[in-house]
């Protein structure tokens, strides 16, 4: 059988304020059934991702193995249909010939920085 390779693409995806941008996510067809994901558009790019600024995921596990996959959610309507402990995936692993089930376990939010004016102090003579 031949390997399956790890390939990735731009995606659009919109954010908790209905801001589409373009995100790099992997091509998987068994992941993008799943994760809202549609082809790039004329958006700004995401950027990287950091502790506060991120996008939002589903972590799948393995019940037997403990392996974790995490998983860019591309609307918050797909993540929502998601059923933790219920939703699986079926994903090949390399080294191994048939798929492994892969079960939504958790959630993480998305999470932007915070937009505000900037702080005047006053002047004193």
């Amino acid at each position: 059988m031949a390997a399956d390779q790890l390939n990735f693409d731009l995606f659009t995806y919109v954010d908790g304020g209905g801001v589409s941008w373009n995100k790099r996510g992997e091509s998987n067809s068994i992941i993008n059934t799943v994760d809202g994901s549609s082809a790039f558009g004329a958006h700004p790019n995401w950027g990287r991702e950091t502790p506060r600024h991120r996008t939002r995921k589903i972590i799948y596990r393995d019940s037997t193995t403990f392996r974790t996959k995490t998983v860019i959610f591309y609307t918050a309507a797909a993540q929502a249909a998601v059923v933790l402990g219920t939703d699986v995936l079926a994903l090949h692993v390399p080294g191994e010939t048939a798929t492994v089930n892969y079960t939504a376990y958790k959630t993480i939010d998305e999470k932007r920085p915070a937009v505000g004016a900037a702080r005047q102090l006053a002047d004193h003579a």
